[in-house]
């Protein structure tokens, strides 16, 4: 193959993988609200009281101890929810509208390595145990790590726009 057929396959490669990216950090309508199940419990075995979440923009990452690119994305979610990556952004996008982070822990056999997982990362915001894939898959989603938005008024408060503003800001 030639260098020039090889410049414009890796081009195109570039931009397709580019325009994934940002479609990702795009809101859709077509999204249903997402109604978490009572049966979720939080690090301490209790279940979750879901009130506290109501009329909070939420940022709703699915994981699970088997995934490696999970224990990336909740290194990553960690220094977003903790203000220590770009801390004046966070606080301009993600402060105002006070974004809530959850984590959800899905299709996980062993609850015992989740939590070994969560304090590796040293997560500390809310993390919820307990779906067996359900919830997952009632979101449409069709791999792990996912992560969606929730409860916004509009496309630009939407707590995903927010964040995906926030970390392509230079």
């Amino acid at each position: 193959m030639s260098k020039g057929k090889r410049f414009i396959i890796t081009a195109l490669l570039s931009i397709s993988a580019l325009l994934l990216a940002l479609t990702s950090c795009s809101e859709s309508d077509n999204n249903p609200i997402l109604s978490l199940p009572s049966e979720l419990t939080d690090s301490d075995g209790k279940l979750f009281d879901n009130k506290s979440l109501e009329g909070k923009p939420l940022v709703i990452n699915f994981f699970a101890s088997w995934c490696d690119p999970c224990k990336r994305e909740i290194s990553e979610i960690e220094k977003i929810h903790n203000r220590s990556y770009k801390p004046e952004l966070a606080s301009k996008y993600l402060d105002e509208l006070n974004v809530t982070f959850v984590g959800i822990n899905s299709g996980e056999t062993d609850i015992n390595r989740a939590k070994d997982l969560i304090n590796q990362t040293g997560a500390s915001y809310v993390i919820l145990y307990g779906d067996d894939g359900t919830l997952l898959q009632g979101v449409g989603a069709v791999g792990l790590p996912f992560t969606r938005s929730e409860e916004h008024t509009s496309e630009l408060q939407s707590p995903m726009y927010l964040v995906c503003r926030l970390l392509l800001e230079k």
